[in-house]
Parts: C-alpha cells; sequence; structure tokens
C-alpha cells in the first residue's frame, strides 16, 4: 500500500469505528480534568490500525465512583480474532512483532491521563524495556490474562474516557460533570545505577536505572501533598557497539 492509500484507509477506520461505539456518551456539558498525549508519527500502519481499535473501545466509557477501571476487561485481547493487526513494537533497542502491536501505547497514554486524574493504580506493570512514546517509568505494558491496568477513580464523580486519534497523535481525555477540588502533576527522577560486568571489547555497559514516579495534589495551584507512587529499575545491559 502507499503512503496516501493508508493514511486514507486509517482515517476511514478511524470514523467507522469511533461512530459506531454504542457507549460513546458525548455531553457537552463535561469539563476536562485531565488529558495526555502521545505521538504516532512513526509508527506503522498496523501498529496505528490497532491504537485506533484499543482507543475506539475506550471512547466514552465511563468510570464510576469507587470502581476500579480493567483496561483488559475494555480493550479485550489483542488477538487477530478481535481484529487486531500484527504490529512493530518498538523497544529501545530492539524491535519485535506481535499480535496486536501498539496496544499498550494505548494503556501507557490512558494510565497518565488517569494519574493526571487522581486515580489510584490498582494494578500497572513497566516494560521489561524502555519505551520511546513515554517518558521512562509513565509506561503501562498489559498482556491479555497476565498483566493489566488497573485503576480506581477514587473521586466523587463519574469519569468518562474520551480518545481522539490522527496519523501523528493520540490523546486520552478524563472528563467529569463538574470540575474537581484537586489538581494533579506528575514528574520523576532518574538515577544511574552501576554493576559489575565482565569487560568485553565488542560491547559497551549501559548503565542501570531507577526511576522514581511522584505525584504533586494541588489546591488552587499550591502544593498540599507531595507522594511516591512507585519506583521502576532497569537493570544494567551489555549492548553491542
Amino acid at each position: 500500500m502507499n503512503r496516501l492509500f493508508k493514511i486514507i484507509t486509517f482515517l476511514l477506520l478511524i470514523i467507522a469505528f469511533f461512530n459506531t461505539n454504542s457507549s460513546l456518551k458525548a455531553k457537552d456539558d463535561l469539563v476536562a480534568i485531565s488529558s495526555y498525549t502521545t505521538s504516532v508519527e512513526d509508527q506503522d500502519f498496523n501498529v496505528k490500525t490497532n491504537i485506533a481499535l484499543a482507543a475506539g473501545k475506550l471512547n466514552g466509557r465511563v468510570i464510576q465512583p469507587g470502581e476500579i477501571f480493567s483496561f483488559n476487561s475494555v480493550v479485550g485481547d489483542g488477538s487477530a480474532a478481535n481484529g487486531f493487526l500484527t504490529g512493530r513494537v518498538l523497544y529501545q533497542d530492539t524491535i519485535a512483532y506481535e499480535s496486536g502491536g501498539g496496544i499498550c501505547q494505548v494503556s501507557s497514554t490512558l494510565f497518565n491521563a488517569l494519574l493526571l486524574a487522581g486515580c489510584t493504580i490498582t494494578e500497572r506493570h513497566r516494560h521489561s524495556r524502555p519505551v520511546r512514546y513515554v517518558p521512562l517509568g509513565l509506561d503501562a505494558t498489559i498482556r491479555y490474562g497476565k498483566k493489566d491496568l488497573r485503576m480506581k477513580n477514587t473521586t466523587p464523580h463519574p469519569l468518562y474516557i474520551f480518545a481522539v486519534i490522527n496519523d501523528k497523535s493520540l490523546t486520552l481525555m478524563i472528563k467529569s460533570e463538574s470540575n474537581l477540588q484537586n489538581s494533579y502533576e506528575i514528574y520523576t527522577e532518574e538515577e544511574e545505577v552501576n554493576l559489575p560486568f565482565a569487560d568485553n571489547g565488542n560491547k559497551t555497559i549501559r548503565p542501570g536505572i531507577s526511576i522514581y514516579v511522584y505525584r504533586k495534589k494541588l489546591l488552587n495551584s499550591t502544593v498540599i501533598e507531595n507522594s511516591l507512587l512507585y519506583k521502576d529499575f532497569y537493570p544494567p545491559v551489555n549492548v553491542e557497539r
């Protein structure tokens, strides 16, 4: 397929899928609480298609107060039987191909949007290697039946998920029926960890990295709480020169 045909096909897919999503609740009076955007510009056609399919399943979903949202329960298995394609998955040092490739970008994008909405992490897993579409420590990998992204709505209001996707970016927005009392900011700190490796002239050592993920809770732009959410660790590895 040439590039123009792929773009047209991708856009038609987005229009068809989002227009037929029966769970969409397009209320004009909803208030934007948070959003997070990741780039899809460098992803191939199959991955963009998978991202659009997964995002369409999220679009219009509602998380009630006290409810624990399960990504896998909504999006389902990223298999060919569910319409997903075999797509390229890009990690820091390697490329792999798997059915449903790209779904983890959707779960990671949603993860950040829900963190910024003040939701509580019930289950979250990092990738085995750093990914490029979110900063270190802010990814959320999924594997149907094994690893899920589960977040609890600890606000007093229903939270609505809305997705916006085009050929360049994916945005997941969280909206509510009224403004929340608090807003949130996420930031990370990195610490290199050097562990002894056998000397090998054909390889170089990439230091291990500890990533600390913090969330600030604000009231009228004033920080009233600053908490460590979790810590990720990527061990040192030998990489080819």
